[in-house]
């Protein structure tokens, strides 16, 4: 399959107008989809505490990228690598 843009064809909206509309478009599904499902969004860490039971390793064998936390006495710390 291939696209396929007719010659004569003139865009309406400029390239920052059609990323605008875009971004409305995406905007409004998530809120309506939202809406109708009952659902809200929520953020989620980008780290979390070793041990805590929060990251999942879902084949047990991916090692976890994970560094120390001075401030919280060296506790150790993992990217969150999984939203399963």
């Amino acid at each position: 399959m291939s696209l396929v843009i007719p010659k004569s064809y003139q865009s309406v909206l400029s390239l920052r107008e059609t990323e605008r509309a875009i971004k409305l478009v995406r905007e409004l599904f998530e809120r309506e989809f939202a809406k109708s499902l009952n659902l809200e969004r929520v953020s989620a860490p980008l780290f979390v505490l070793e041990g805590q039971g929060i990251n999942d390793d879902l084949n047990g064998v991916e090692r976890s990228v994970a560094f120390d936390i001075p401030a919280l006495g060296g506790a150790n710390a993992q990217i969150v690598h999984s939203l399963a």
